[in-house]
């Protein structure tokens, strides 16, 4: 799949409302930055860059609803896109 490829499905799978944060790591890191799930929303939503890693997990590059940074890191299972944050 390529960058603009995962980007499109993103986007796709965000506005399905087909998406969910990580319940762990994912919903402890927006916790603790003070992300809310629509900052989250409106980054996938947004995002301008993305790359796979090493681990198959893909490098969301993007912002918050004030314009803050926000980089996701995000893996599609079952047509359901799963977010984490840092």
């Amino acid at each position: 799949m390529t960058e603009q490829q995962m980007l499109e499905l993103v986007r796709s799978l965000t506005r399905a409302n087909r998406w969910e944060v990580d319940q762990y790591h994912g919903q402890s890191r927006m916790q603790q930055r003070g992300v809310s799930f629509a900052d989250v929303e409106h980054a996938l939503l947004n995002a301008t860059q993305c790359r796979v890693q090493e681990n198959g997990r893909w490098k969301l590059v993007s912002c918050d609803l004030d314009g803050d940074d926000l980089t996701l890191i995000a893996v599609v299972d079952d047509e359901v896109l799963v977010i984490t944050l840092f």
